[in-house]
């Protein structure tokens, strides 16, 4: 708790030193982008974790881009993003699959405004929507949608650089929610106190991403 308000104090800084600077504002650039994220999922449940390990997915989506000064922005996007994870066990590859409609809204700070190359910084919060999660093995798949919250939030952290109406920007998304409902989870799958998978209390299962996404600037 105490990174997330140092986290949120350092863009309200960052926000108020934009509003010192000489205004250039308005829609700067609109697009679409793609690409890959390693996903992963971090929990305390140590039956679960056994099973977890990264797992390479998709992403994609727009984005908008509107300067608050030359070199201060606020960019919201709206991305598809498979999450989840799996394990590798030679013969098999059980795997967990999750996926979600992410909605960033980004400060981005652009480190050379002039110029034909505009690397940048960029961070703020994420919003996810649920929209499936699977669990499979082989040419087997359960839904295990009943069992997750619909709704995730995150903090997300990364870099880029925008040349003429090319962009690429590489990210790191950190969960700050629980994305399991112990009880829902427990009525799907039937396990009852004392069997192997069954969860307690409100175990911390939480989606970690890193992700690499190229794009053009409309």
């Amino acid at each position: 708790m105490k990174n997330v308000i140092l986290i949120v104090g350092v863009i309200l800084v960052l926000c108020v030193a934009a509003s010192a600077q000489e205004a250039v504002s308005g829609v700067t650039g609109k697009g679409v982008k793609l690409g890959f994220d390693l996903a992963s999922i971090n929990t305390d449940y140590n039956e679960l974790d056994e099973l977890l390990d990264s797992r390479m997915g998709f992403i994609g989506g727009a984005y908008l881009t509107y300067n608050l000064n030359r070199q201060f922005a606020v960019q919201p996007e709206i991305l598809y993003v498979s999450k989840g994870a799996e394990k590798d066990l030679f013969i098999v590859t059980p795997y967990w699959s999750i996926r979600y409609l992410e909605i960033p809204v980004l400060l981005k700070f652009d480190l050379v405004p002039q110029g034909p190359v505009h690397p940048n910084l960029f961070a703020g919060p994420a919003m996810s929507i649920l929209l499936s999660s699977e669990v499979g093995v082989l040419d087997l798949s359960y839904d295990v949608a009943d069992g997750m919250k619909s709704v995730d939030f995150g903090l997300v952290f990364g870099g880029g650089f925008d040349y003429k109406w090319f962009v690429f920007d590489a990210r790191y998304t950190l969960g700050l929610a629980n994305t399991v409902d112990a009880d829902k989870f427990n009525d799907l799958t039937g396990e009852e106190p004392g069997d192997y998978f069954y969860l307690e209390g409100d175990p911390s299962v939480k989606n970690n991403n890193i992700s690499f996404m190229v794009g053009v600037k409309f």
